[in-house]
């Protein structure tokens, strides 16, 4: 009864404090007509004709009143964060962009809500370090927040690192994963529906990692040896029977979530673990990071020899298959993938840069490019894929 109390109370001091990720999504999933609604009920018809005369002149000096006019009137800080999904599920990402730089312009850097918004760089985890050696930091994360929050934070705090410093709480099952892929190099391979450039010595010498998430390739292209589950394949996995066929390579299914893990665990001749370091709420917007993210954060636990990512091209194009809904330009299938705030390009782009510039991943052509070639030729791709 008594931890009952206090785990309520818990929820209810993280809501107040920082955990808002609920009423994102469902900003997120309300239809565009709706959202706009919605905005024009909380921040005013006023204010909201600011953000439009914005969207549509691009000028900054809509942007600047529509801040000064939010600021002076001490609005809500997660309306801030509705404004920036809106852009982005309009596909207004370069706009979306400017108004992220500004917002967190506007934010102090000593404030928890700073390191939810910002993206991942050196400097904002330079930052996020003296932050956390604060009291109100040591408050919130000795009474707030739980393991797996704690176990992520730690990773970030280390991302910065040119050497690796042991995380000394792995458990039995991050042990064992830890001396199979130790010393290795790990091809991780994305959804995108094409050849996947890989050497024959580079498969015969690598560990390749594969996601599952709603299918599996049916067709064995590859000898997949790690398969990382999200949410919904976990589910999957845990009724049917033979969800995943048994390969000779096949060594490693792994969840991304510890509740996942626990409740949808199944014996079988699969080895099995849950990468405990991936409830990020710092650097995300509020929103979830995507499965690839997720896996990376996981990987670095371990220092491996090397990383290298195929098949990404982090949504330039609608050439998609395994699990995101296939949807092929040159096929015209039906089924549709989106792209939404939920999984947000701006910081999905900062992330792997980040990755990349600390040489901590390895990119295939098609996605160096894209990284290489900056942010704002991104953007513009996407929005001329999407709109």
């Amino acid at each position: 009864m008594i931890k009952n109390i206090l785990n309520n109370l818990r929820l209810r001091l993280r809501f107040l404090v920082f955990d808002k990720k609920r009423l994102i999504s469902e900003f997120t999933y309300l239809s565009i007509s709706n959202q706009k609604k919605e905005l024009i009920r909380l921040i005013e018809l006023k204010k909201f004709l600011l953000l439009e005369k914005f969207i549509i002149t691009k000028n900054k000096k809509s942007l600047n009143d529509l801040f000064n006019h939010l600021n002076k009137n001490n609005f809500k800080k997660i309306y801030f964060i509705y404004i920036y999904s809106f852009l982005v599920n309009i596909r207004e990402f370069k706009l979306a962009k400017t108004f992220h730089e500004l917002l967190c312009k506007n934010v102090k850097k000593n404030s928890f809500f700073y390191y939810q918004i910002c993206t991942i760089n050196k400097e904002n985890i330079s930052e996020f370090k003296s932050f956390s050696k604060t009291i109100k930091f040591f408050l919130i994360y000795n009474f707030l927040l739980f393991e797996g929050e704690k176990n992520y934070i730690k990773t970030i705090l280390q991302l910065d690192n040119n050497s690796f410093e042991k995380i000394n709480n792995l458990n039995k099952f991050d042990n064992e994963f830890k001396e199979y892929i130790k010393k290795k190099d790990l091809c991780i391979i994305g959804p995108l529906d094409k050849k996947i450039n890989l050497k024959k010595k580079e498969i015969n010498n690598s560990l390749i990692i594969r996601f599952k998430n709603n299918t599996y390739l049916r067709k064995k292209e590859l000898r997949t040896n790690i398969i990382y589950f999200n949410g919904t394949t976990s589910i999957e996995y845990h009724k049917k029977k033979n969800f995943i066929k048994k390969e000779e390579d096949l060594i490693w299914l792994i969840y991304i979530e510890k509740n996942f893990f626990n409740k949808f665990y199944k014996n079988d001749q699969f080895k099995k673990r849950f990468a405990n370091n991936t409830s990020a709420f710092l650097f995300t917007c509020f929103s979830e990071l995507n499965l690839l993210q997720k896996v990376l954060l996981d990987l670095y636990l371990f220092n491996p020899k090397k990383i290298k990512l195929y098949n990404f091209d982090i949504y330039l194009s609608k050439l998609y298959r395994t699990g995101y809904g296939k949807y092929n330009l040159k096929r015209k299938t039906k089924k549709k993938i989106q792209v939404s705030f939920l999984h947000n390009q701006i910081i999905m782009f900062d992330f792997i840069n980040f990755f990349y510039k600390k040489k901590k991943i390895l990119l295939d052509k098609t996605l160096k490019n894209i990284i290489t070639s900056g942010k704002d030729k991104y953007l513009y791709g996407l929005e001329q894929t999407w709109k």
